[in-house]
Formats: C-alpha cells, sequence, structure tokens
C-alpha cells in the first residue's frame, strides 16, 4: 500500500478510529437537526385554550381532619 491515501485508509480500519469518526459524525448530524430545530421554533401551534384544574378551586372532596 503506497500511495497518497494509503495512511489514511490503514488508519480508518482500526476499530478505535471507526468508532471515533461514528461518534463525531452522529454528535455533528444531532447538533444540526438541534440547531435547525431550535430555529424552526415548535410545530404545535394550538391556540386552543387548555383545560386547568387549578383554575377552579372548589372542591367537593370531604376533610377528614375533624374540621
Amino acid at each position: 500500500m503506497s500511495g497518497p491515501g494509503a495512511g489514511a485508509s490503514a488508519a480508518f480500519t482500526r476499530p478505535a478510529v471507526r468508532i471515533a469518526v461514528f461518534v463525531v459524525g452522529l454528535c455533528v448530524v444531532l447538533g444540526i437537526t438541534f440547531g435547525i430545530g431550535r430555529a424552526v421554533g415548535p410545530w404545535d401551534l394550538d391556540t386552543a385554550p387548555t383545560h386547568d384544574t387549578h383554575q377552579n378551586e372548589q372542591t367537593t372532596e370531604v376533610r377528614h381532619d375533624g374540621h
């Protein structure tokens, strides 16, 4: 193996190098998708009011502490 790319292909056959390249590539892809997600914003733009359980303070529960 002699030539300009012989050293690079020999290094890529080592398992540690392949794992490192995979992890770096995965981080790059996840970083790009995270950045796109932050730039675009949320897709769920439901403007309908949601039901809030704390809005109504009246309760039908019976207190059992003697009061």
